[in-house]
């Protein structure tokens, strides 16, 4: 009688290693597949945080000097209305005071209270060597959420507080600003790197 032999054929190990079985290998597989797809779920994590990292970094305060804040007035020269910000070159009233009724003025719709007090404490007059500054404002989709849902006009007169640029400049980032008929617009996404100080008396 013919000895039985086990239908698969045996192969001799190379290089002195042992060969894997059938369970191994599908072991073995089963933990690739499973590293892979935990590799694209990170991925796609990753890429879904993406566009967020960048926007929040974007609208930082960090390059502007939050210390200090300053009141400005004055008329619109200049409109661009679109993302990232919307911007608005003002011709500022150099000197112009600050407002006698500025601490009873309601702070705009949506406003952080504690940030928005805080910036109205510390205003003071802009009294810099420009005569016309550019204000970063918000971007449209966050102007409409506030209340402003038409642009800025070249002509207009607006009021508004916020902070210098670090290391001077003509830019200017308002935490609010007001138009002519009194309405109030938010600025603020994200927090202060801190709280401003808040303006000497004799300032106001």
């Amino acid at each position: 009688m013919n000895p039985v032999f086990d239908h698969k054929p045996q192969v001799a190990p190379a290089s002195g290693k042992d060969v894997r079985g059938d369970e191994e290998g599908l072991e073995s597989l089963a933990r690739r597949k499973a590293v892979l797809a935990g590799a694209g779920t990170a991925a796609a994590l990753l890429l879904a945080l993406l566009p967020a990292m960048p926007a929040a970094a974007h609208h930082s305060w960090n390059a502007s000097e939050t210390r200090y804040a300053y009141y400005v007035t004055g008329t619109v020269t200049y409109v661009r209305w679109g993302n990232p910000h919307c911007q608005v070159r003002l011709r500022v009233e150099k000197g112009a005071a600050v407002p006698a009724d500025w601490a009873q003025r309601p702070l705009p719709p949506g406003a952080d209270e504690t940030d928005g007090h805080a910036t109205m404490v510390s205003a003071r007059p802009y009294n810099g060597e420009y005569q016309e500054l550019m204000l970063t404002l918000a971007p449209p989709d966050w102007m409409g959420k506030w209340g402003m849902n038409r642009e800025l006009k070249v002509g207009e007169h607006i009021e508004a507080a916020g902070f210098l640029d670090v290391g001077g400049g003509d830019g200017l980032r308002p935490v609010m600003f007001w138009m002519a008929g009194g309405q109030g617009v938010w600025q603020k996404l994200t927090a202060f790197p801190h709280l401003p100080e808040p303006a000497p008396a004799e300032s106001n």
